[in-house]
């Protein structure tokens, strides 16, 4: 009999798609469970592999949490940004970015309603690093409409207001309808951005004495 010829290409795919299976059981225990409630063994057994071979994809909790992340953002919905940007004026712009980010947390809610990015340092930096996606977006968005300047307070006022924190309160926590919900976020980031913060006086240079 002829042996078989080793395929190097064969193994890496079939690797590829036992680690792709591993990071999707991951999202669905965590989504269930939450992270600190899911131990390795359950994904074993979730994603139909050994625990070694886990381990062997995911040594550390920060590489198994960014498979699992990867495949949850893989998933979402995208953020239109360029239809976003192309809107006429204001109103419309934020109307599209209200609908969009509705759209994510719907996405994203089974995971980030646990509030785990306040135990898991991986998953706090992970927030983190999205806010600051989201805030240069608004600044972005912000400049096109209102002109080129600082408007930092202006730039926190919408983030919060488009907020999962905040569309979770309302639509779960008040029991208010997505429609209801997105006319209160769209007002807020309205009311602020026609009445800005007002611009912090800067002081005039102290003259040195002769």
């Amino acid at each position: 009999m002829t042996p078989r010829r080793y395929n190097p290409t064969n193994r890496r795919r079939q690797q590829a798609e036992r680690k792709a299976r591993i990071a999707a059981a991951t999202a669905e225990l965590h989504s269930t469970q939450g992270v600190a409630g899911t131990s390795y063994a359950e994904i074993a057994a979730r994603a139909g592999v050994s625990l070694p071979t886990v381990y062997s994809h995911f040594p550390t909790q920060d590489e198994l949490l960014q498979g699992c992340t990867s495949h949850v953002v893989a998933r979402a919905p995208s953020l239109p940004a360029e239809r976003i940007l192309a809107a006429d004026d204001l109103t419309v712009a934020a109307q599209r970015l209200v609908a969009a980010m509705e759209r994510q947390h719907l996405h994203f809610e089974p995971w980030l309603a646990r509030r785990e990015d306040g135990v898991v340092p991986f998953l706090a930096q992970m927030s983190a690093g999205m806010r600051r996606a989201q805030s240069e977006f608004v600044d972005r968005l912000l400049e096109q409409h209102l002109g080129p300047g600082e408007r930092h307070e202006l730039i926190a006022g919408w983030e919060s207001l488009l907020s999962f924190d905040l569309w979770h309160r309302l639509v779960r926590g008040h029991g208010l309808s997505r429609a209801a919900t997105r006319r209160i976020i769209l007002q807020g980031l309205l009311a602020l951005a026609e009445d800005p913060p007002a611009a912090k006086p800067v002081p005039p240079p102290r003259r040195k004495p002769t």
